[in-house]
């Protein structure tokens, strides 16, 4: 009897909206999204409620979690390890069985911490309906692979998915504008694309991420603290209307290369620290000095060059003189004079490590000729 009530409570919540399909199980048709329950409607509901003011849930013995209703979802506390506390989600007791979660159309917001240690979720259906994701609501969701979330959504919270070891794909919706700080930190992406709308990467957005190779684009106009921060990258590029870099936002052991746009105005501390001998190349192409807030936002061993006709510059602005050894000039041609160049091979250009051009060597010193450190 049981058992029959439970299906019968399905049934009843689907009046109007479900169909039988050929493998048996049960579709719930909103709309313009289609789910299939992975046969919870054959199941027993073992627990059911409120989550929010007009939204519901339902929990079968399969472990499907079913959310519907309309509105908000409650924004949740986080109390761990199935600890109950005033603000704790009311599947708090199962917590770490739940295998899926359908979120029905009609839901407008994920709450904060709703879905938090769900340690065997593997999957997930948002609807178009939803127009936000909560703080930390998916944060270290171990088995989670991939997320599909709508172009409905315009905001992700601090650390949504935050520690999801196995997720690798997941889509930045359109009308998101800000990357919010450990949003994606300590996942598997390594690849990604970040939609035009977006003007800003939070502190630890994608630290410990898996990628080896990015372009922030110029949409983009802040990199937060340790935004990228221990991935293997090895080549970054930062587009023209990127304007500042926070600290360690690119403390990578791996990384060889990095190109930064003429717009970027301000470097943090330890953005681009050594952790080995192998050299690593930055090249700047502002003919202005970005201000720098520490001696240290280069290690000591990098070369980075910069716009020939600002050496002088650069070798005097304040932090860079620490670094002027490390400074070369770079020659910022078109096509056709780069040609010309290399054709006349007798040109020679001649600096000390002051950025003065000179027209010979002495005996004894550190020079910078065509672009090379030689030590006479």
């Amino acid at each position: 009897m049981k058992k029959l009530l439970g299906i019968l409570s399905v049934l009843v919540c689907a009046t109007s909206m479900s169909y039988a399909q050929a493998d048996g199980s049960v579709a719930f048709q909103s709309s313009d999204v289609e789910m299939t329950w992975n046969g919870a409607a054959k199941g027993n509901v073992i627990k059911s409620g409120s989550c929010g003011a007009n939204v519901k849930y339902e929990l079968y013995d399969d472990y499907t979690l079913r959310i519907y209703g309309n509105g908000d979802m409650s924004t949740f506390g986080y109390w761990g390890d199935g600890v109950i506390g005033d603000t704790s989600v009311p599947w708090i007791s199962e917590i770490k069985k739940i295998k899926s979660v359908v979120i029905e159309e009609g839901v407008t917001h994920i709450g904060a911490d709703s879905f938090r240690d769900c340690y065997a979720l593997t999957y997930v259906s948002i609807p178009n309906s939803v127009k936000s994701i909560g703080y930390e609501a998916f944060r270290e969701c171990y088995a989670l692979t991939k997320v599909a979330i709508p172009n409905s959504v315009n905001h992700i919270a601090e650390g949504a998915f935050y520690g999801c070891h196995s997720l690798a794909e997941i889509n930045i919706p359109n009308g998101i504008t800000s990357i919010e700080n450990s949003v994606f930190n300590g996942c598997a992406i390594a690849e990604l694309t970040i939609p035009s709308s977006v003007k800003s990467i939070g502190n630890g957005a994608f630290a410990g991420c898996p990628f080896t190779e990015i372009t922030i684009p110029g949409h983009v106009k802040s990199v937060g603290k340790y935004a990228f921060s221990s991935c293997p990258l090895t080549k970054v590029n930062i587009s023209n209307g990127v304007t500042s870099i926070g600290d360690y936002a690119l403390s990578c052991p791996d990384l060889e290369y990095v190109k930064i746009g003429k717009d970027v105005t301000e470097i943090g501390d330890k953005v681009f620290p050594q952790y080995h001998d192998e050299d690593l190349v930055i090249e700047f192409t502002s003919e202005t000095p970005a201000t720098l807030y520490s001696v240290e936002s280069f290690g000591f061993l990098c070369t980075i060059y910069v716009p020939e006709t600002a050496l002088e510059t650069y070798l005097n602005a304040p932090f860079w003189n620490e670094h002027a050894d490390q400074i070369l000039p770079k020659k910022y041609t078109t096509g056709i004079s780069s040609i010309e160049r290399e054709q006349s091979e007798k040109i020679v250009t001649i600096y000390d490590l002051q950025g003065h051009r000179v027209k010979e060597m002495l005996p004894k010193g550190i020079y910078i000729v065509n672009g090379k450190k030689v030590m006479k």
